[in-house]
């Protein structure tokens, strides 16, 4: 994975920072101690003058695996797991392809202590869900086996831990159950072979010929995944799944001591019985390459172009002159970033975008890289762009007003990840020490950091900045690959020719501009509070301006120094004329490239550097505005951009033409694959063929226009209701008093949204005769859903039985469709039941499939819903669907999204206080009987609409 230096530089968590051995100062664990040297020499902490971060304890046993602990209580009571090996695709042979990827699916197929199919019924019993909790992944140089707990008690933990082990040393890999996991495989090749995977592959076998990764991509080979004996997974199980190749990395609400205790009992006898050295993913690059040139053809990809050189990697240490060079990059790489997001929003730009990286490339090589997206089939024009800007950066430098914006952004970064650090998530955590490990990095702590970037910032002039850049891109010849639709004649050649003319025209330095003040600081007298009471059982404060303004704050300590806000303006889509659909779509994708009044998009970006806010508005089902989360100090100016952005919103010609240029190109990838289709079509067949709903054609996007946008929002921006919540650590008086001197001190705003009643008028497709969609990619590739209707959320109770519901037939659907079947990878049944359209709801069952297999997957959906009709499910069904649900509440009750969702309508909605109070009581009394009920009610064939999305000429279903 391309990792640019400026995520590196920017990321709290995976900027894998800088230390000092950690007996410098007690750890927050009381007494942990410092690593032996053994352990500090088996986790590359020698020989770099970084400083670890104190509080994680590392450790190597005997047989030489090595494993970290660090406590952190976000979330409370949780915690999260990673088992790392020290293998990936890039260690198969010819033979094996795709089989590192296979074992690991078969780490959830069977082991000495637990049978085939029960590791992720154990989990679920525990409340994990398959998915979001329970996971796995395999890149080319590394297998990551995830868990993440929704409690740390001694129980869970210890179930955990066991079944980890199982899968270090323990797994049966028998042929019955290889050969039962060979079309589930097979499946996820499918729905993951789209023209951006088929794109990847023709990269790295054009920028890396001759390495391990242009041969080895991790989805493997299908004829390989179709036929390769068990014995094949064996070996390369037995091979690198060993003690010496793995690390178990522990981050959550743990006491260190025992955790480490229960590593040591659980790990210290395993054995290898097989041992391999030597690192497959070397390869040489020959930085003396000359400049070539590929091309990419597929009738669905957006146009691209990447300029590059690849050069070999630095294998030196993590240490401070090393993160010293990462900043000057990452500052230089973001400017010319910057300069290209300007061009891109001209009114006559012929680019969409791009940007400028440097990093580590597949842990192979190291990739300097200029990447544009072209407008239309334009890859010249979108070449020279990338060749002109290089070269401007090169021979020009940056002026002092890019460089102090970017110091900025990258000194806000450093600074709010130093604040935040006491209530960093411990998956997070989990992830950062696990990514160090690929890339032969140090884990630092973000105060830590923020002391390295000052002590660095007073060298991080423009002549340290432009020199980091040109040496970057000093020493290895500019490779060129592009991406579009059309066949090109002798591409390698002409794309060279282009190239060659771009270089002949010459390129001149930018002027060094300044910066105007920002114009929306002041909107009047404060806003008086006219009622102020107290939900008490919930903390939550809800306050209603003069003006209607309505605001609710809720004070929380789960994340510090984070305040999150919800903004509700109006009706939102149900304010848009029914004749001209796509209105949602041009202001979600470009309303804030219209910038405000007196100034632009990109004066806003240059002047507001460095500050946490969100600049534009959103539309939603019923209101404008959306979710947004910035800190303490920004607060207030965050309060001011709303306001600004209700009152002098821009609508500029410059959204206009972005918007025309940006629209042909997502079109044409709406057609690619059977889940484009999906989200196009579908939405708008399932309410009845009403134009609000999915993506209209191209032609009526193409008239939307900023004009449309101003006359449809005017009424709810001038005078429509506004409910504001603020959450998170801010003080009640501090958000009142901010909100009061911009959103409360606007002109009077209507009490409540009008009632919108034609507007929420949606009704289910009433037709049910089976629907076929075609699609224009890959002629193996289908999807088979079925749609029942249902009713709005207006009944809690219901809402919940059928979301418990779907989860049942999740469960159902996985034992049968993927587990016993082999037809698809990730079978989905969900329910969704409308609060904005009365009576509008659809319980739904998805699948991507081989379009062969649609008859026996919709045979298997209406034996499923006949056996839930007809059958109460049992108690283990029951509460495995249950148990996650249950915990993910708990959960909620713990983050301040959740909290935020529920404040941001406390005045409006005061039905979701209650769901919230009582939603594990809800979810806890539904019984067997009542899901059948539910099933009963809802779930018959006569009331069901079948639709196939299939490749073109397949037939319709009958």
């Amino acid at each position: 994975m391309m990792r640019p230096a400026l995520i590196l530089a920017l990321s709290g968590l995976s900027l894998l920072s800088a230390c000092q051995f950690p007996a410098q100062r007690p750890s927050s664990n009381g007494t942990i101690v410092p690593p032996s040297n053994r352990a500090a020499s088996a986790w590359g902490l020698r020989g770099s003058d970084l400083t670890p971060d104190p509080d994680i304890r590392y450790g190597v046993l005997r047989n030489g695996m090595r494993y970290a602990i660090r406590r952190n209580t976000t979330p409370l009571h949780a915690a999260s797991i990673r088992l790392r090996f020290d293998v990936g695709s890039t260690a198969e042979a010819d033979d094996q392809r795709g089989l590192a990827h296979f074992l690991e699916h078969m780490a959830f197929n069977g082991s000495k202590r637990v049978p085939e199919g029960e590791m992720i019924k154990i989990l679920e019993r525990h409340g994990l869900a398959f998915g979001p909790d329970t996971n796995a992944s395999t890149s080319f140089t590394q297998t990551v086996y995830s868990l993440d707990l929704p409690n740390a008690g001694h129980a869970t933990l210890d179930t955990g831990l066991m079944l980890m082990r199982e899968i270090a040393g323990e797994l049966t890999i028998s042929p019955q159950a290889v050969d039962r996991e060979r079309g589930v495989i097979l499946s996820e090749r499918r729905s993951r072979d789209q023209f951006a995977l088929r794109r990847l592959e023709h990269f790295i076998d054009f920028a890396l010929p001759g390495a391990p990764v242009s041969r080895a991509l991790p989805i493997g080979d299908p004829h390989v995944i179709g036929n390769a004996p068990a014995s094949r997974i064996r070996d390369l199980y037995a091979r690198y799944y060993t003690p010496r190749r793995a690390a178990i990395v522990i981050a959550g609400d743990v006491n260190v001591r025992a955790t480490e205790a229960k590593i040591r009992a659980r790990f210290s006898r395993w054995r290898a019985s097989e041992e391999t050295s030597g690192d497959p993913t070397s390869a040489r690059i020959a930085a003396d390459r000359p400049s070539a040139a590929a091309y990419f053809r597929d009738p669905d990809v957006p146009t691209s172009v990447s300029l590059f050189v690849i050069k070999p990697r630095n294998n030196g240490p993590d240490d401070i002159a090393k993160r010293r060079t990462d900043i000057l990059r990452s500052l230089a790489n973001a400017i010319v970033s910057r300069r290209i997001a300007r061009l891109a929003r001209e009114a006559d730009a012929p680019i969409l975008g791009g940007g400028a990286s440097n990093g580590e490339i597949f842990s192979t090589a190291e990739q300097s890289a200029i990447t544009i997206g072209g407008k239309g089939d334009d890859w010249r024009s979108a070449l020279a762009v990338a060749d002109r800007e290089l070269r401007r950066a090169l021979a020009h430098g940056f002026t002092r007003a890019e460089l102090a914006e970017q110091l900025a952004n990258l000194r806000t970064g450093f600074e709010n990840a130093a604040r935040q650090a006491d209530t960093r998530r411990s998956d997070a955590l989990a992830g950062a020490i696990v990514s160090a490990i690929e890339q032969d990095s140090i884990v630092t702590t973000p105060a830590y950091r923020l002391t390295l970037f000052e002590r660095f910032a007073p060298d991080l002039t423009l002549d340290a900045v432009e020199t980091a850049f040109r040496e970057q891109w000093a020493g290895a010849n500019p490779l060129i690959h592009v991406s579009g639709k059309a066949a090109l004649d002798n591409a390698d050649a002409t794309i060279l020719a282009a190239y060659a003319a771009s270089r002949s025209v010459a390129v001149d330095a930018l002027p060094d501009t300044g910066l105007d003040s920002f114009a929306y600081a002041d909107f009047g007298p404060s806003g008086a509070i006219v009622e102020d009471t107290r939900i008490a059982d919930l903390g939550i404060r809800t306050i209603r301006f003069a003006n209607n303004v309505r605001l609710s704050i809720k004070t929380t300590a789960f994340e510090k120094d984070r305040v999150r806000v919800s903004l509700r303006v109006g009706g939102g889509m149900l304010e848009f004329p029914a004749d001209q659909p796509g209105l949602a779509l041009l202001m979600n994708s470009v309303f804030s490239a219209g910038g405000l009044e007196k100034h632009s998009f990109d004066a806003l970006q240059s002047m507001l550097a460095g500050r946490s806010v969100t600049f534009g508005l959103a539309a939603s089902d019923d209101h404008f505005g959306g979710t947004v989360t910035t800190n303490p100090r920004d607060l207030e100016l965050q309060m001011q951009l709303f306001a600004a952005f209700l009152t002098a919103p821009g609508f500029r010609g410059e959204a206009d033409a972005q918007w025309q240029r940006m629209v042909p190109t997502f079109y044409d990838t709406l057609d690619a694959s059977p889940g484009a289709i999906v989200g196009r079509d579908v939405g708008r067949i399932l309410a009845n063929g009403d134009a609000r709903f999915g993506v209209p054609p191209l032609e009526t996007l193409l008239r939307r226009n900023m004009a449309e946008l101003r006359a449809a929002t005017a009424h709810a921006f001038r005078t429509g209701a506004i409910e504001i919540a603020i959450v998170g650590d801010v003080g009640e008086q501090d958000a009142i008093d901010r909100v009061a001197r911009t959103l409360g001190a606007l002109p009077m705003r209507d009490a409540t949204p009008p009632r919108f009643a034609e507007a929420r008028c949606v009704e289910f497709r009433a037709d049910r005769t089976p629907v076929t969609l075609h699609h224009e990619g890959k002629p193996d590739q289908a999807m088979t859903l079925a749609y029942w209707p249902t009713t709005d959320d207006s009944d809690y109770p219901q809402v919940a039985r059928l979301n418990l519901l779907a989860g049942v037939m999740r469960l159902m659907l996985t034992e049968e469709l993927r587990e016993r079947l082999g037809a698809t990878y990730s079978p989905s049944a969900g329910s969704s039941m409308s609060d904005t359209y009365p009576g509008f709801g659809q319980f739904s069952v998805t699948n991507s499939i081989d379009p062969k297999d649609a008859p026996i997957v919709e045979a298997a959906i209406a034996e499923i819903t006949q056996t839930l009709r007809d059958t109460p499910v049992d108690a283990d069904l029951l509460l495995r669907a249950r148990q996650p649900i249950l915990e993910r509440i708990e959960r909620n009750r713990r983050e301040n999204a959740s909290w935020l969702a529920i404040t941001g309508q406390a005045q409006s909605a005061p039905r979701y206080l209650e769901r919230f109070r009582t939603s594990k009581s809800v979810y806890q009394a539904i019984t067997a009987a009542d899901l059948q009920a539910a099933a009963r009610r809802y779930l018959w064939p006569d009331a069901m609409l079948r639709i196939r999305v299939m490749p073109p000429d397949a037939p319709s279903p009958r």
